[in-house]
């Protein structure tokens, strides 16, 4: 039989203060759901199936001594959900665009889904993910790239491998960190009014 929790049994810090939505884009087969599943539940699978639309993960991270909800939304890749990909989009904190450090095609098409965030939610931080690093003896996309890339167009950038869990928990620390900065410096202008 389950207990109910007193009012008194819970504690100021286990309750989420702020809930970003977190838009995860990028071509099919690029790691994405991998990426989301290691951070949220730290779990990997081998086997791929791909995402139908949309897929939903949300955790709780600390930025700034403020508990923080991250809900993922892990967007199907393949062009044929174009048509409604975009109405997840609506309300995103943040984007992650992926690509696999394997696939160069996966990564020229960076530019199509820089566009698709930008129509869809204008002006929200975006971090450039490269996935696979574990694929490293495979790579066919430098390193330089991918960092030049993100600079051009104002993104962090970060190299992953969930299957080895490096540099997960980093790429949604980074960007949750980027969207609070924004969010204080809206909120600090706005009071400065």
């Amino acid at each position: 039989m389950m207990e109910s929790l007193k009012e008194s049994e819970i504690s100021m810090a286990d309750v989420t203060d702020i809930v970003y939505k977190i838009i995860v884009v990028g071509d099919a087969e690029v790691g994405k759901t991998a990426l989301a599943r290691r951070f949220t539940m730290d779990q990997f699978d081998d086997s791929y199936i791909f995402t139908l639309g949309v897929d939903f993960f949300a955790k709780e991270i600390k930025v700034k001594r403020t508990l923080i909800k991250l809900v993922i939304y892990d967007t199907a890749g393949q062009e044929k959900f174009d048509f409604i990909r975009g109405l997840y989009f609506e309300g995103a904190a943040g984007a992650i665009i992926a690509y696999d450090i394997t696939n160069r095609q996966s990564f020229e098409r960076v530019g199509h889904w820089i566009m698709q965030v930008h129509q869809h939610c204008e002006g929200i931080p975006i971090e450039l993910v490269a996935t696979k690093l574990d694929l490293e003896d495979q790579r066919t996309v430098t390193l330089k790239e991918g960092q030049k890339r993100a600079k051009q167009d104002k993104m962090t950038f970060i190299e992953s491998s969930s299957k080895e869990s490096i540099h997960v928990t980093d790429v949604f620390q980074k960007l949750a960190e980027r969207i609070w900065e924004k969010y204080e410096k809206l909120s600090s202008a706005l009071s400065d009014e």
